[in-house]
C-alpha cells in the first residue's frame, strides 16, 4: 500500500509541475532593429552614359568582424563588441558595393555597375577591403570609423591604376546604436 500511494503522490506532483508551466506566461519575442546604409548625392553629373567606359564595381572584402549584418562598436582599444537588438539589412560591405556603384555614376566620368566579375564587359574594375566599420566609445562624443582601402584596375591587362586609403570618422548624434547608425550614413556619404 505504501508503494501504491507513493505512486500516488509522485504522480500527483508530476501533473501539478506540468500544469504550473502552461500557467507561466510566454516570451515575448525580442524586436530587432534592423537599419541600412543609403546615398544621398549632392548633384548628380549631366549627360549621357551609353559611351562612358564601364566599370565594375565589386563587394568590398570585409576584414575580420565586419563580415556580419551586427553593428560593431569598439569600447577599447583591440575589443570589438556587437549592438544585440540593432543589426544592419546587409552586412555593410554588401550595402556599400551598389553605394560605390552610385557615387561613380555621379561623377559622370564611368558607367559604373555593381556587379560580379566576368559578368559583364568592362574597361575598368573598382576593388576594395573594409578594413574598419565601427563606433568608437574610445573617443567623446562617441564616432563612426569607416576604413576602406580602394584600387582601380584596369580590366585589359590587370594593371592597378590608382590605389587610395579612406578613413572616415564621423561623430554620434547619441551614445547608442541608431546615433552610430546616423552617423555611418554621414560618414558613408562623405566617403563616397
Amino acid at each position: 500500500m505504501t508503494a501504491r500511494l507513493l505512486t500516488f503522490i509522485a504522480l500527483a506532483a508530476c501533473l501539478a509541475l506540468l500544469s504550473g508551466c502552461a500557467v507561466l506566461p510566454g516570451s515575448q519575442p525580442v524586436r530587432i532593429d534592423k537599419y541600412v546604409l543609403e546615398y544621398n548625392p549632392v548633384e548628380s553629373a549631366p549627360g549621357s552614359q551609353s559611351e562612358l567606359p564601364v566599370m565594375i564595381i565589386t563587394v568590398p572584402r570585409a576584414h575580420g568582424g565586419y563580415d556580419t549584418s551586427r553593428i560593431a562598436y569598439r569600447e577599447q582599444q583591440f575589443g570589438l563588441r556587437y549592438y544585440s537588438k540593432s543589426r544592419w539589412a546587409d552586412t555593410p560591405a554588401r550595402m556599400l558595393a551598389p553605394l560605390l556603384a552610385e557615387a561613380m555614376n555621379d561623377t559622370g566620368v564611368f558607367r559604373a555597375l555593381s556587379v560580379s566579375p566576368g559578368s559583364l564587359s568592362a574597361r575598368y574594375r573598382l576593388d576594395s577591403e573594409l578594413i574598419h566599420f565601427y563606433q568608437d566609445f574610445t573617443v567623446q562624443p562617441s564616432e563612426v570609423r569607416i576604413m576602406l582601402r580602394a584600387q582601380l584596375v584596369s580590366v585589359i591587362d590587370n594593371q592597378v591604376l590608382a590605389s587610395r586609403l579612406f578613413d572616415v570618422r564621423e561623430a554620434a548624434s547619441s551614445e547608442d546604436a541608431y546615433g552610430g547608425v546616423q552617423a555611418a550614413n554621414r560618414a558613408s556619404g562623405r566617403l563616397l
